[in-house]
């Protein structure tokens, strides 16, 4: 497990290092975009359980692609990732 303090203010991308959860056959998962916003100071909480996660954060907000069966799922693996998150504004399948 990797803890790390990040300033969300500045541009941060952390890109997935585990591609293969929504990508692998015989079931593929469905991958979610989702928009939140963060406090200034925050942490990121990284591990192999949320590796495949990517994302983007810039001025307290970020977007994040999470591979998750459901809504829910995606909204509880991104907050194993980033406690602190603080509100989610957008959500969609791609």
């Amino acid at each position: 497990m990797e803890v790390e303090n990040i300033n969300s203010k500045e541009k941060l991308v952390i890109n997935s290092s585990r591609t293969t959860r929504y990508l692998g056959y015989p079931r593929k998962v469905p991958l979610w975009k989702v928009e939140f916003f963060l406090p200034e100071k925050c942490q990121l909480i990284r591990n192999n359980d949320n590796s495949d996660i990517s994302l983007e954060i810039e001025n307290c907000q970020g977007k994040a692609f999470v591979p998750a069966l459901s809504k829910k799922e995606s909204i509880l693996r991104l907050k194993t990732l980033i406690p602190e998150l603080k509100a989610i504004f957008n959500f969609l399948r791609v």
